[in-house]
């Protein structure tokens, strides 16, 4: 009985210490090691309490989105353009010819001789005359033009001169009539011309060089910091022989009158809003002379860029605590991009704090530069640059 007793004692310590071990096993290990009188530790080897003095608050002091901002390396953007040479040139041309033509006119019967023309533009088509060489005539030669009588006399054989047709009677479609006056009571004659090298001559003006056209371009900077804009040429013409100048910029005219032609320089100023980002189009245009314009150029003058600047407030006490080194400022930049290089200066509180990254953020410990109530930053790029977000912290 004294074995048996035994044996279920030792089964029962048994049974305990495997509940015991079990226990042990599953519960934290934080409660383990104070049940063990352990000094706990995670896996990495890094106390809880280390773990909590690295763990940092922060409270936020500015959040602002910038977004663009532009710098400029200059206040004035030039866009020279060749020189421009445009002239109107008038001269005498043979517009229609006919090697000859006859008429004929009796009592009983009558025989007309006819020439028809065409003209191109009527405006640029001035001093339309009709010769001819008279080889054969009797009678009074009539002349018709499209149904305007123009001419009736008496001509000999030979060259007469010229007859002029009258503007007015001009169409894009011409036709001229020759007639012979009636013989009269004299029945059994019959009056009679013949016309040889019949001619249609007259003064022509060409206006296929009269324009010209020149682009340049706008930069988006550019545009968005435009403040005034001129346009300036030097002008060798004539005076007293040239019309109107016509200057036109994206289809709106700039300048449309007769320039002194000994002038220096014609500056014409125009509003900055007919510049267009992208390609402009400038045209030069004259109705009557020849113009030289050298030295064109059109002036952009632009803003003085002025660098966004925000501001913020530190408490007198959180002050205390940044000068003691218990907190401090960070100060980040979020960018757009992040490819190209960005670089420039943050200005805060009037120190320069110099940048130049291709990361997407940059970040700045600007404690040894705080102070007490209002704070600034300002943000002076050295290129054009593109700011998603900016941040100033104070950091446990």
């Amino acid at each position: 009985m004294k074995r048996g007793q035994a044996a279920g004692a030792g089964i029962l310590v048994a049974v305990i210490a495997i509940a015991i071990i079990t226990f042990v096993i599953f519960i934290s290990p934080e409660e383990r090691s104070q049940l063990l009188d352990e000094d706990f530790s995670d896996t990495t080897g890094t106390s809880r309490a280390d773990e909590l003095e690295d763990a940092t608050t922060s409270v936020n002091l500015l959040k602002e989105s910038p977004g663009r901002i532009d710098f400029l390396s200059q206040t004035e953007i030039d866009h020279p353009l060749p020189s421009v040479n445009i002239y109107t040139k008038t001269e005498s041309q043979v517009l229609a010819e006919k090697a000859s033509t006859f008429a004929k006119k009796s009592v009983f019967s009558e025989e007309q001789g006819n020439f028809k023309f065409t003209l191109g533009d009527i405006g640029l088509t001035e001093n339309v005359l009709l010769a001819f060489e008279v080889s054969d005539i009797s009678g009074r030669l009539m002349v018709s033009l499209n149904g305007e009588n123009i001419f009736d006399g008496e001509l000999k054989e030979g060259n007469p001169a010229p007859i002029l047709l009258p503007q007015s009677f001009l169409k894009k479609d011409n036709e001229l009539i020759f007639t012979l006056s009636s013989p009269g009571f004299a029945f059994w004659k019959t009056n009679k011309v013949v016309l040889q090298n019949v001619k249609i001559v007259a003064d022509v003006t060409d206006i296929d060089v009269r324009s010209s056209r020149h682009t340049f371009l706008v930069s988006e900077t550019e545009k968005r910091n435009l403040e005034k804009a001129t346009l300036k040429f030097e002008p060798d013409c004539r005076f007293g022989e040239v019309g109107p100048l016509l200057v036109s910029l994206n289809g709106e005219e700039l300048y449309n009158a007769v320039p002194e032609c000994d002038l220096a320089f014609v500056p014409i100023e125009f509003s900055p809003d007919l510049l267009i980002q992208g390609e402009n189009s400038i045209t030069f245009t004259t109705t009557t002379g020849v113009y030289v314009l050298s030295h064109v150029v059109v002036e952009s003058d632009l803003t003085d860029i002025e660098f966004p600047t925000y501001y913020f407030e530190l408490s007198q006490e959180d002050y205390e605590d940044v000068k003691n080194e218990d907190k401090r400022v960070r100060l980040r930049l979020d960018f757009v991009d992040v490819v190209s290089s960005k670089y420039g200066e943050i200005v805060f509180n009037g120190y320069q704090n110099h940048f130049d990254t291709r990361e997407s953020s940059i970040a700045l410990d600007v404690s040894r530069d705080i102070l007490a109530g209002t704070n600034s930053v300002k943000i002076k790029p050295r290129k054009t640059i593109e700011v998603r977000e900016l941040k100033v912290d104070l950091v446990d």
